[in-house]
């Protein structure tokens, strides 16, 4: 079984061999951007630590293609106070993560109006992601409780995922319509999601919209200078099919808890973005439906997204 599964990560990890692989670490002549990502529900409107409580992600884009990132992700179950949680809740996981990407825009008729990215993640779940570390410290900070249960989280094993991404624009620099579509296979995350947004402002050419940490590879599309303010709100709608999730259905090739998972997610987020010149921010609210059959209640998370061009 696990020869099977190392045939199988490395049918993953085989389309990236094909792309005309490009360092995204700064080169004289070309933009060099980094980007800032927080998620978290003490953001959202439930003000609770549970379920997918906080994602971090920093990018570092160098031209139009090439792009670095690194990621976490931490989960808890709906009572942090329990040093033993029930097996129908979800687990304590943490999820760290390097990864290497490459996007292209497509001229369609004069119009770049297609965005087509594939990013190749490589980690590791578990004590090893500092999940445990990063929650109660942060929760030291704010003075609030450490949430007692981690020393029940999922075991330490590596990760590896290979995801691509499109995206369709729709409209003007003044309101448009982005679709998108993207496939997830590897041992983080597997499935399939489908999403529209929807945004109205000024300046929207300059960029490919929002979207959370976990629906979408961190590419940020080619540099494109902002004359002055460029803003806009946006509404998101987007609905995942899913096979296969670490933080429901815990660890492939060790022991690990997990609950059963909703086979179908939903989510809606809704967002305000920022730019002038050379800086950038967004912040946004997120709900999510049920990912397990026996979770509380609904999701909800917040975050916002700094940007810097140089």
């Amino acid at each position: 079984m696990r020869h099977q599964k190392g045939k199988i990560l490395l049918l993953v990890c085989a389309p990236v061999l094909c792309l005309g692989l490009e360092s995204p670490f700064p080169r004289e002549g070309l933009p060099t951007r980094f980007t800032f990502e927080v998620e978290n529900d003490k953001f959202g409107q439930d003000n609770l630590d549970r379920y997918y409580t906080q994602g971090l992600r920093f990018t570092m884009q160098t031209g139009d293609h090439a792009y670095l990132s690194v990621g976490q992700e931490i989960n808890t179950p709906s009572d942090t106070s329990d040093p033993n949680p029930p097996e129908t809740d979800m687990a304590y996981s943490g999820a760290l993560y390097l990864a290497y990407g490459h996007g292209h825009v497509f001229s369609r008729g004069g119009r770049n109006d297609v965005l087509v990215s594939v990013e190749l993640k490589a980690g590791l779940v578990g004590p090893g992601a500092g999940g445990e570390t990063i929650q109660n410290k942060f929760h030291d900070l704010i003075g609030q409780p450490a949430a007692a249960g981690w020393g029940t989280q999922t075991p330490n094993e590596p990760v590896v995922n290979l995801d691509g991404e499109i995206r369709r624009r729709f409209g003007d620099d003044h309101q448009d319509f982005i679709a998108r579509s993207v496939a997830q296979l590897g041992t983080l995350r597997t499935g399939f999601l489908v999403g529209g947004q929807l945004r109205y402002g000024r300046g929207l050419g300059s960029s490919w919209g929002g979207s959370t940490i976990r629906s979408n590879n961190a590419f940020l599309g080619p540099s494109t200078p902002v004359e002055g303010f460029a803003w806009n709100v946006y509404v998101d709608l987007q609905t995942e099919a899913v096979v296969r999730n670490y933080a429901t259905d815990g660890g492939h090739f060790r022991e690990s808890p997990g609950v059963v998972r909703k086979a179908v997610v939903g989510q809606a987020s809704f967002g305000v973005s920022l730019s002038y010149r050379d800086l950038s921010m967004l912040v946004f609210t997120t709900m999510r439906t049920y990912e397990f059959e026996t979770q509380v209640a609904a999701h909800h998370f917040g975050g916002f997204k700094a940007g810097v061009r140089f």
